[in-house]
């Protein structure tokens, strides 16, 4: 695939995960206020994170709808690592390559968006992995003899997904997606034990379960690729 066409897919894929996340928020906090368990501390506490989101799925749509906006943007971050990419490969030049790359994203997205079905198809893969994600939270909280309600667990593993999404140069985001969801389940009076138990347990079922059957496909790939290179 042209680098375009997989930026399109990544950011088309989180601007799903960002709706999927604000939508699954709004009706936690609409169920807890009806129950009685959400008083103004909590909803100052956690505000920012659904602001922030807001902003920066208007931000991927802008530059969905609108890439030209950041032609030259991406033309002088181009040139910047132009030399970084002549130790890789000597003659590589940036002319033009911004105006491809944005022609090849425009088309990529404006086609996918195109496909309701599909978006339908991939927007209900997305919170299924997310709904997975819930109730493996809450399952591990139930095992560590805790009690919550499935909307709060709804609400801290949407902080978790979302700081997860984050991108910081941490690996695998470790000790900053547990300190979150343990912060976050905290602030409605799970003992910081029991929520950092649950965060970590939990992690390590969404995640690296993953690791091993993810290294093997990469290998399969990586050696299948490397072999049509050689011929």
């Amino acid at each position: 695939m042209k680098l375009g066409e997989t930026t399109a897919t990544v950011i088309l894929h989180r601007i799903l995960y960002i709706v999927g996340f604000l939508v699954s928020m709004a009706i936690a906090f609409i169920a807890l206020v009806v129950e009685g368990r959400v008083n103004s501390n909590v909803v100052y506490e956690i505000s920012a994170l659904p602001i922030i989101a807001i902003v920066g799925l208007i931000i991927l749509l802008s530059i969905s709808l609108f890439p030209r906006i950041f032609h030259p943007l991406l033309d002088r971050l181009l040139r910047l690592g132009q030399p970084i990419l002549k130790l890789v490969q000597k003659n590589v030049s940036m002319d033009g390559k911004a105006d491809q790359f944005l022609l090849d994203y425009k088309s990529s997205f404006r086609r996918m968006i195109s496909t309701p079905g599909h978006m339908l198809a991939s927007f209900a893969a997305s919170m299924c992995d997310w709904g997975c994600s819930v109730v493996f939270l809450w399952i591990v909280l139930a095992a560590l003899g805790t009690t919550v309600s499935i909307w709060i667990v709804v609400i801290t593993m949407a902080i978790g997904k979302m700081i997860q999404m984050t991108p910081i140069a941490v690996p695998g985001m470790i000790g900053i997606f547990e300190a979150a969801v343990t912060t976050t389940l905290a602030l409605f009076g799970v003992p910081v034990a029991i929520g950092a138990s649950a965060a970590i347990l939990t992690r390590i079922v969404t995640s690296w379960l993953d690791v091993p059957i993810t290294g093997v496909a990469a290998y399969h790939y990586g050696f299948k690729f490397v072999g049509q290179k050689m011929h």
